[in-house]
């Protein structure tokens, strides 16, 4: 596949995710109290309680998040790199620079507009909505996957 497109699906489908968690919150917004919890403390109790405007706060930092890994993407895919290095080199490590960024800004965004905000919706914490571990090994596995992917290509282009 090609790296330019999996960036480009990857990146795609985390402002799908974070797309989709902000209507889902602003659905549920009108049935939140007044007050929320907002963050919970290693036991699963609230430990901070504030106004549901704060509920948005996983969103700002997820669109923060979003911004950032484009500016990272985007810097990343014009920088030059050591006179040493092959043009073949040169394109692998930009590749799986901006790859690992898309891995983690989907990491990022999934875990912060998606387990954040469901927490808040539900008035839950994270410890018993969602089995966080097991979602942390499935991006792990992915992006393992990706970074074989693009050593499998790198040496199927140098073989040919």
């Amino acid at each position: 596949m090609n790296t330019k497109l999996l960036h480009l699906i990857l990146t795609a489908a985390a402002w799908l995710i974070f797309a989709g968690c902000l209507i889902r919150f602003l659905a549920a917004y009108g049935s939140l109290p007044d007050e929320i919890g907002v963050h919970f403390g290693g036991g699963g109790d609230f430990d901070v309680v504030d106004k549901k405007i704060y509920g948005f706060y996983p969103f700002v930092i997820s669109l923060i998040t979003l911004l950032t890994c484009w500016i990272v993407s985007s810097a990343v895919g014009k920088a030059s790199v050591s006179k040493n290095i092959t043009e073949r080199g040169a394109e692998l490590s930009r590749s799986a620079v901006v790859l690992y960024t898309d891995i983690l800004q989907l990491a990022l965004i999934f875990s912060l507009a998606g387990l954040w905000s469901d927490a808040v919706i539900k008035q839950q914490p994270l410890n018993t909505s969602v089995p966080v571990a097991l979602l942390l090994i499935v991006f792990a596995l992915l992006f393992a996957l990706i970074i074989f992917l693009v050593a499998v290509k790198t040496v199927c282009r140098e073989n040919k």
